[in-house]
């Protein structure tokens, strides 16, 4: 299933990926060339249980 969801900007999406790192969870961070801006992060597929603490916070994005 995927899930897109909103971040408010990047030191939002950074921290994500500082926790999702710390926590263990395998994912990508997609950085935008030349402006080195991260613009995406998708994790590796894993039950909900898991890695919904990480997400709990941020919105759905419409």
């Amino acid at each position: 299933m995927k899930v897109t969801l909103e971040v408010k900007g990047e030191p939002q999406i950074l921290n994500l990926s500082e926790k999702l790192t710390a926590g263990g969870i395998a994912h990508k961070l997609w950085v935008e060339q030349p402006e080195n801006i991260p613009t995406c992060l998708a994790t590796k597929p894993y039950p909900k249980s898991i890695v919904s603490s990480f997400f709990k916070k941020l919105k759905l994005c419409k």
